[in-house]
């Protein structure tokens, strides 16, 4: 039972990469990030400026997992840097003994803990690169390996257009109990187009270990000078909206997002706050 639970967990290498680090991942995660978030998305759209850029966040998944993130940012000269850590709690896991048994029911925890090391710069005027490299532990049961991993993306951004491509989670394998699983690769194309105000975005991941692909498009309306309403639509297996509101008083930034995951498993539901010191 426990080879089956392994195997459940770690198909695709540490899952939790695949699942929303903040707020922005929600709606759309790739195209759509920016500021000190997107080094858990996109490396080259994160930027620091002259103060430290904070980003936290709190997210609650389906099935009793959460996770908890943290990002700080400063430009130095001309390149951005910046660190970002997440620790991802899969929640208590009921172990079952085989039927027919007398023993009892035993839990079990399992949790993946990642930490980044960024770095973004200009190109040219519009053009920008970034780069990732993570370490990344993951612990089931009473097994646990660790990982690198890099994140590699391109971007080109006008005042009204943008356009980036990316590859993520590429690096070594993790082994548990013996078994060596990839971590989840992943491709990623992204546009954005801004309508005056109305900013859209859509992006498209193809995820190299399970040869299939996930779509998301998304829309950031305005509604007041520090409100901002976000819907979206994303496809992993089938369809499932998401909807956020952003809050900017001043320099603070706070960011709910929230989506009905498919299969009947629930909400999503990220809570987010960023700030300069």
């Amino acid at each position: 039972m426990v080879a089956i639970l392994l195997a459940v967990l770690s198909t695709s290498g540490v899952n939790s990469l695949l699942l929303p680090s903040s707020p922005s991942g929600v709606t759309t995660s790739f195209s759509a990030s920016q500021d000190a978030e997107a080094i858990f998305y996109n490396p080259a759209n994160f930027e620091g400026g002259e103060n430290y850029r904070i980003w936290t966040s709190y997210n609650r998944f389906y099935l009793d997992m959460q996770s908890v993130s943290l990002a700080v940012v400063k430009r130095i000269k001309s390149i951005h840097l910046g660190i970002g850590f997440i620790n991802f709690d899969y929640g208590d896991i009921e172990l079952r003994p085989d039927y027919p048994t007398e023993d009892s029911v035993a839990y079990y925890s399992a949790n993946d803990f990642s930490i980044i090391l960024g770095a973004s710069a200009n190109l040219s005027p519009e053009g920008r690169i970034g780069l990732n490299v993570k370490y990344i532990s993951e612990s089931i049961y009473m097994y646990s390996d660790y990982g690198i991993a890099f994140d590699l993306s391109f971007a080109y951004k006008t005042d009204k257009a943008g356009i980036t491509l990316g590859a993520a989670n590429f690096g070594s394998r993790i082994t548990l109990r013996n078994q060596s699983v990839n971590l989840p690769a992943r491709l990623s194309a992204g546009l954005s187009y801004r309508i005056k105000s109305v900013t859209t975005s859509a992006d498209v991941h193809y995820l190299i270990n399970n040869g299939v692909y996930e779509f998301g498009v998304g829309l950031d309306v305005p509604v007041h000078d520090m409100i901002i309403v976000s819907g979206g639509v994303n496809y992993r297996e089938s369809p499932y909206p998401a909807f956020g509101l952003s809050i900017m008083p001043g320099a603070l930034i706070i960011k709910y997002g929230g989506s009905f995951y498919p299969k009947d498993l629930g909400m999503i539901n990220s809570l987010g706050i960023g700030f300069e010191f």
